[in-house]
């Protein structure tokens, strides 16, 4: 399944680890008219979610440079870590894994112990530039035994990784055109390292599907914004062009997206009251699981929006958190199996 490479050839060049093995579904929402779910947390039957579609590029590109250590960064219960801790090694693939401490939350230790599990190296240091010179220092001492590690910026989420997304807005345009759903008039999808709005951006533009994104903040201005953004969705018009991909300049790109800062609640993972009852009116209607990092903000404004007078339906909710909390056989680990500085977690 490569539509992507199906609309642009040239693209068939870029490698893919083939993690993705068919087009996630799209479903309607019980009990909300107008509304349909993009099912991403099942894009992988052992561990899902929407980082799959960054890894996809990400890792292959990593195997034919021949690199065998990842280096990867994220909050301590990161997805995207867990997800990479988790994919990579099928691949013959280390992780290392810089971590930042983050508000305490249930699938915190699910995460955690899937990289453990994988047997990753993870260290924990409390602001962006510690973790940088940290992760730096273990980079050389790995050049020094002869190994170069393969950095993957947060979430996976750099042009490669992006064009992930891109190809999701290609999958997207052909289930609508299976009148799976109708176009949709917004689409609603968590905003943190930007990567999956960016690629969508991008995408739903070459698709031909000019539909509005609200991308819902869960992240801090300085990890997320309009002009972080903007640098992004540069680099990636930047790559297209580089395989003969015409794309509308970012600055127009940029105009569909919508950035939502009002459900953030001031810190990452942190759930407002509107957080938990929008997780808890989705797990009930759509079986699938949710987080407060995340798909719960997410969640919230697409709820608030169901609210405002003349609002225009169809709207479509991406989902990204995975399916499953752990993989097959993977148990949660004990405290004592973590490195000291995230055993709180456990308590």
């Amino acid at each position: 399944m490569n539509r992507l490479a199906d609309a642009f050839p040239r693209l068939a060049a870029l490698p893919r680890a083939g993690l993705i093995a068919r087009a996630t579904p799209i479903e309607p929402l019980a009990a909300v008219d107008g509304v349909h779910v993009k099912r991403d947390d099942l894009s992988a039957a052992d561990y899902g979610g929407n980082k799959i579609r960054k890894l996809d590029f990400l890792l292959a590109d990593a195997v034919a440079r021949r690199r065998r250590e990842l280096t990867v960064f994220g909050y301590a219960g990161s997805n995207f870590v867990a997800a990479t801790s988790w994919h990579a090694r099928k691949l013959g693939l280390h992780t290392i894994a810089g971590l930042l401490p983050q508000r305490a939350a249930d699938y915190v230790v699910d995460n955690l112990s899937i990289s453990l599990h994988c047997g990753s190296t993870l260290f924990v240091r409390d602001r962006d530039a510690a973790l940088a010179a940290e992760a730096l220092a273990r980079t050389l001492r790995s050049l020094v035994a002869g190994r170069l590690p393969y950095w993957i910026p947060p979430g996976g989420s750099n042009a490669l990784g992006a064009l992930g997304f891109v190809d999701a807005a290609f999958e997207l345009r052909a289930q609508i055109d299976a009148d799976l759903m109708p176009r949709p008039a917004a689409l609603y999808v968590p905003f943190s390292s930007m990567g999956t709005v960016a690629g969508l951006c991008v995408g739903l533009a070459l698709a031909g599907l000019p539909v509005p994104i609200m991308a819902v903040q869960v992240v801090g201005d300085r990890h997320a914004g309009r002009t972080a953004l903007l640098r992004l969705l540069s680099r990636l018009v930047t790559l297209l062009k580089r395989y003969g991909v015409v794309v509308a300049e970012p600055e127009r790109l940029l105009a569909g997206v919508t950035i939502r800062s009002e459900f953030f609640g001031g810190e990452y993972a942190r759930a407002t009251p509107a957080v938990d009852d929008a997780i808890d009116r989705f797990v009930t209607a759509s079986g699938a699981r949710a987080d407060s990092a995340y798909s719960g903000k997410a969640l919230a404004c697409l709820y608030a929006d169901l609210l405002r007078p003349g609002r225009r339906a169809p709207m479509l909710y991406w989902h990204t958190f995975s399916a499953s909390a752990l993989p097959p056989d993977v148990s949660r680990a004990s405290a004592g199996q973590a490195p000291p500085a995230l055993r709180c977690y456990w308590n």
